[in-house]
């Protein structure tokens, strides 16, 4: 017997996927007793070519980014995008098939970068009004990563991954005070990583609403068991849940700690920007790192098939090194340096530089294809005072 309660659970899942703008689903009799499921969907343009606009303190810049959400249809996902900014470019393909073997319960995605990031380090604390860039460095990379996802009792997810990069750092930049080395220059390295995570994860988004939690734990390491030059690890908890109110008002809380030992220069924790709005792009840099982002979403009006949602937040971060060596240097088994600090890095948990942002924007959707368009949010940094505008359109490659 099929009830309604089962109906909506199937209209629900279907449109969870993105790939439609309506879903019906009901049912008709037959005369053996009988009944026929009949589906009535309205699709979406399954692949767009659409702009990468990033509009943020220490990073502007743009791209173009293709987007096919149901290749072959299959509802694999493919994805190619170029990027040119003044904090990171580079070239981005990936590849996602949700249905390994046509099982449900097996996924997997294969993904490469080639990246060019201008890496800024600041003068700690998070309450100057201009905070100086006292480090430039250019930190070139390119990296391959596979990952293989299991599914378990429909809500549950296990994943093993594994990445393989080549890091090569330029001199820093001599016109800013500090010239010695964050990362040391000469052959590029060979940074490789098998990371697992097991999680629930209960989310579905409808037309620009997300319902559901997810609960994940993480750990990642790089030695030379894994065909590394490096040796550090990291530890994860991650914690992201949305909640419906009146039909399409939405809450999105984000919360994350992570944890890191003799983390590398392209390898450590950071805040900033995006991830931490009212302040400068990647302007805090830590090994242990705990954020915490309430979102809360409302319909403002529509036109067509193109809604407007406005956004209020708070973004809150502590970061923090635990425990700096001594002569302010992290070498590998060679002796090179992989992790030069700033002469004013502090360690210890009394050092952790907390901040807060508060704000408001705007969100533009399209229910006719598989991303949101545009993006705009004015930030208030509680700690400095000042304001900061970021602005996305299309998406990042990131």
């Amino acid at each position: 017997m099929v009830d309604d309660e089962e109906l909506k659970k199937v209209e629900r899942r279907l449109l969870s996927t993105g790939l439609f703008q309506e879903v019906h689903v009901r049912t008709e009799p037959r005369q053996d007793g009988r009944v026929r499921l009949l589906l009535e969907v309205k699709d979406k343009a399954s692949w767009v070519v659409a702009p990468t606009v990033a509009l943020s303190s220490a990073n502007t810049g743009g791209g173009l980014l293709y987007a096919e959400n149901n290749l072959a249809g299959r509802a694999k996902k493919f994805a190619a995008a170029a990027q040119v900014s003044t904090g990171e470019s580079g070239l981005f393909v990936g590849y996602l098939d949700p249905l390994v073997f046509g099982l449900p319960q097996l996924k997997f995605s294969l993904e490469g970068q080639l990246r060019s990031d201008r890496v800024d380090e600041y003068l700690p604390g998070a309450s100057q009004d201009a905070p100086e860039i006292v480090r430039r460095t250019r930190l070139n990379s390119a990296s391959l990563a596979g990952e293989l996802g299991f599914i378990l009792f429909e809500r549950v997810r296990a994943a093993a991954k594994y990445r393989l990069a080549s890091i090569d750092a330029q001199s820093p930049d001599p016109e800013k005070p500090v010239t010695t080395q964050a990362f040391s220059t000469g052959p590029s390295l060979r940074d490789t990583s098998l990371r697992f995570m097991v999680g629930l994860d209960s989310r579905q988004t409808l037309h620009a609403v997300t319902e559901g939690l997810n609960l994940e734990g993480s750990y990642e390491v790089s030695v030379p068991g894994v065909w590394s030059e490096f040796r550090y690890r990291k530890f994860g908890v991650l914690y992201r849940q949305g909640l419906r109110f009146f039909t399409e008002n939405n809450l999105i809380l984000r919360g994350e700690l992570s944890v890191g030992k003799d983390l590398p220069f392209h390898q450590e924790l950071v805040m900033g920007g995006n991830t931490l709005r009212g302040f400068q792009y990647r302007q805090f840099r830590g090994d242990t790192r705990l954020t915490f982002t309430a979102e809360y979403h409302f319909p403002l009006f529509s036109i067509k098939s193109l809604a407007f949602r406005g956004v209020g937040f708070s973004d809150t971060g502590v970061i923090a090194f635990r425990d700096l060596p001594a002569d302010g240097t992290l070498t590998d088994s060679t002796g090179r340096v992989i992790r030069g600090y700033l002469p004013e890095s502090k360690s210890g948990l009394d050092h952790a530089t907390v901040a807060q942002g508060v704000g408001a924007g705007l969100r533009l959707y399209l229910s006719n294809v598989v991303l949101p368009l545009l993006g705009v949010d004015v930030a208030y940094g509680v700690n400095s005072g000042q304001v900061r505008v970021y602005l996305v359109a299309g998406v990042t490659p990131s």
